[in-house]
């Protein structure tokens, strides 16, 4: 006899729905950047010259906030049940920290929300690696290029920042 009180393993409708949340958010993101003046601001700074243009960094970050939805996903479909929990709200949370930067440092211009932001991010991956680890290992994988990426963005946001006093 079945148990109709089991949920369903999580679909292709609730990945479509983590890609046009998390991704769709990238999305819009890009445009709004890419659209007005903040990119104009942004294109005012001293940048070093090892930075990558302004379009590459908005397609990795593409990329990541579609890991972010990957593993999300990952979570949902392949989890533990009794550690889901934990682990969807930690890579919820590390998202909206995500999400937040491009708001401090275009939307207020601020160079050092940027830096803030960023090592908050850094830190919050910490926990969220860790309890997708616990979860589902594939999940917690397909976030390591968000951390190793946001290590890389640390070091160019705090170059930026000592290059625009």
């Amino acid at each position: 006899m079945a148990n109709i009180f089991r949920k369903p393993r999580a679909g292709a409708g609730r990945l479509g729905l983590y890609l046009l949340i998390f991704a769709g958010s990238a999305l819009a993101l890009n445009a709004w950047i890419f659209s007005g003046p903040a990119i104009m601001w942004s294109r005012s700074l001293n940048n070093p010259p090892w930075a990558p243009p302004g379009a590459v960094i908005g397609l990795v970050w593409m990329v990541q906030f579609t890991l972010l939805s990957l593993s999300a996903f990952l979570v949902d479909r392949l989890g533990d049940p009794t550690r889901k929990d934990p682990a969807r709200l930690a890579v919820t949370a590390w998202w909206l920290v995500c999400l937040a930067w491009p708001v401090a440092y275009f939307g207020f211009q601020s160079i050092a929300g940027g830096v803030y932001l960023t090592i908050a991010a850094l830190i919050l991956g910490v926990p969220a690696l860790l309890l997708t680890w616990r979860t589902v290992k594939p999940a917690a994988l397909v976030l390591l290029p968000l951390q190793a990426w946001l290590i890389f963005a640390l070091v160019l946001i705090v170059t930026v920042w000592r290059m625009n006093p």
